[in-house]
């Protein structure tokens, strides 16, 4: 809740509905959801129509993770309050939460109208924007959300964040600058500022992010985001073995809260799942294959471990005229869900045609007419039996790097969406080991089109690399592809700050500052 949120509670309810409603909010805001809860519902028992009260037990819904119940309760009540501004920013709220889009920009943009100052509403339309890859209008509403409420550090967090992505890396980093100036302990602004800032961190600025990570009040997850952020710190300055203390400390934090939330990595399992895919799409499926799905050469995936590289491949492919990088996509996986990653009934030669149509509507209606449009979603890995079905054309670039410097590598990454495995290095080394296995199967069996392109190599050597790239996607040499980190392209990975920079040799080889810490693991 925002300064001007408060200021109308205060206004518009009698004295004791508006004493309990504060007294509801300071618990709500402390976390404790459960008196929070019980002061709304006991303004709702004497008031039933109460509109602050249901609007506020909405938005609880929605922290303690009900959101389905949150829309529906909202929905309800804009219903029956469609001119009061707040109805709408609430629901806006709750359908962002909700993955509702479309939905959700159009709330926020009727809180507008009704409002036209209101900061929240600007803010909540940039994450959702942000969300549906339309980052300058999401920095605009950033922007906005700023001139009413310049003290929201959260605001200029992801303006940061938003500008990163564009590519606006000095301006990226003033905005994230500016939201740690006035919360030292928003531990999300402070890691993505490590990651771009070009100047050093004083004595000073280290010793109160350490007292931040010692402070109890600290929430556990700006706790977490300090920890990867003094990791990363040290990192820079060569104190590697604090480095990894505080990469260590950050990953139990996380690994524990996972485990709560019954998120674990399974080896049995995930090796059973390779052992499946192997023996599902083997030498006599690829023989007896016909040709289904599209006949469309568009299509290219960069497929393997995280941190392998694949942004890096991506961006210095997507700098040639004729070709546009899509980022991660979820469409294979769609398809996947609905027709099944294996041969079934379900696989009809027009129900590949109509998946495979599918995925090329959406990709091609951010491409137009490139010749050539990059998914580099790593997991599709488990997808190439799907895409060769789908896509008997599509090329496929499988990423290599040393193991070493991909373990760690996804170890010191805190990832948008857990991964399980990401927090612990040897189920990293046992992931990396079976994806390698998989790998291996996948070139000996496929009849796609396909290359392994090694980050080592790429370092040694980047014209020869670059060019062998872009020879491989079927097209002419162009040298901008060279010059990658100029390219103005949207970046929404985790390696944004990377692929603003030429290539540098010390990303390689980095795993020999922690040799010790990984000489237990097993590659």
């Amino acid at each position: 809740m925002n300064r001007q949120e408060r200021r109308r509670l205060a206004k518009t309810n009698p004295p004791n509905s508006a004493a309990l409603l504060a007294e509801g909010v300071r618990a709500h805001q402390a976390g404790d959801l459960a008196a929070a809860e019980a002061v709304y519902l006991q303004v709702l028992r004497q008031e039933p129509g109460h509109f602050d009260a249901a609007r506020l037990h909405g938005e609880l819904m929605l922290n303690r993770g009900q959101t389905r119940e949150a829309v529906t309760q909202l929905t309800q009540l804009t219903a029956r309050h469609p001119r009061n501004f707040l109805a709408h920013y609430s629901l806006g709220n709750a359908l962002r939460l909700a993955g509702q889009i479309d939905a959700a920009v159009a709330c926020y943009q009727n809180t507008l109208a009704l409002n036209p100052g209101f900061a929240g509403a600007h803010y909540g339309l940039g994450l959702v924007l942000r969300r549906a890859e339309r980052e300058r209008e999401a920095a605009e509403n950033f922007r906005q959300a700023l001139t009413t409420e310049p003290n929201w550090a959260e605001a200029w967090k992801d303006l940061g964040l938003t500008l990163a992505m564009l590519g606006e890396l000095p301006q990226a980093e003033a905005a994230l600058k500016h939201a740690t100036a006035l919360r030292p302990g928003l531990g999300e602004a402070q890691r993505h500022l490590a990651a771009i800032r070009q100047d050093n961190p004083t004595e000073a600025e280290t010793a109160a992010l350490l007292a931040c990570a010692a402070d109890p009040r600290l929430p556990p997850d700006e706790k977490l985001e300090i920890l990867f952020t003094l990791g990363r710190r040290e990192d820079k300055a060569g104190q590697y073995d604090a480095a990894f203390g505080h990469f260590a400390a950050a990953n139990a934090l996380l690994r524990a809260r996972q485990a709560q939330a019954g998120i674990r990595f399974a080896r049995t399992r995930f090796s059973q799942d390779v052992d499946k895919l192997s023996a599902t799409f083997n030498p006599a499926f690829f023989a007896a294959q016909g040709e289904m799905g599209s006949p469309s050469e568009a299509p290219v995936f960069i497929v393997g471990m995280p941190r392998a590289g694949s942004t890096l491949f991506e961006q210095i492919a997507a700098s040639h005229s004729q070709v546009f990088g899509a980022g991660e996509c979820f469409g294979i996986g769609a398809a996947a869900a609905r027709i099944g990653w294996a041969p079934s009934a379900a696989w009809t030669p027009d129900a590949l045609r109509a998946e495979a149509e599918t995925y090329l509507r959406a990709q091609q209606a951010k491409a137009g007419t490139a010749a050539r449009i990059i998914d580099k979603m790593p997991d599709n890995i488990f997808q190439l039996g799907l895409i060769s079905a789908l896509f008997p054309q599509a090329r496929i670039i499988f990423c290599a790097r040393d193991p070493r410097d991909t373990i760690l590598s996804c170890f010191f990454q805190h990832f948008a969406q857990p991964l399980a495995y990401d927090t612990d290095l040897q189920d990293c080394a046992f992931r990396l080991r079976e994806v390698e296995r998989l790998t291996r199967h996948w070139q000996s069996v496929l009849k796609l089109r396909h290359m392994t392109l090694s980050y080592e190599a790429l370092l040694a050597a980047p014209e020869a690399q670059s060019r062998r790239l872009i020879s491989f996607l079927g097209l002419d040499w162009e040298p901008q592809c060279l010059e990658f980190h100029r390219n103005a392209r949207q970046v929404r990975t985790a390696s944004w700050a990377q692929v603003r920079q030429p290539l540098y040799q010390s990303a390689a080889g980095r795993w020999r500052h922690y040799a010790a810490q990984l000489s237990g693991l097993e590659i």
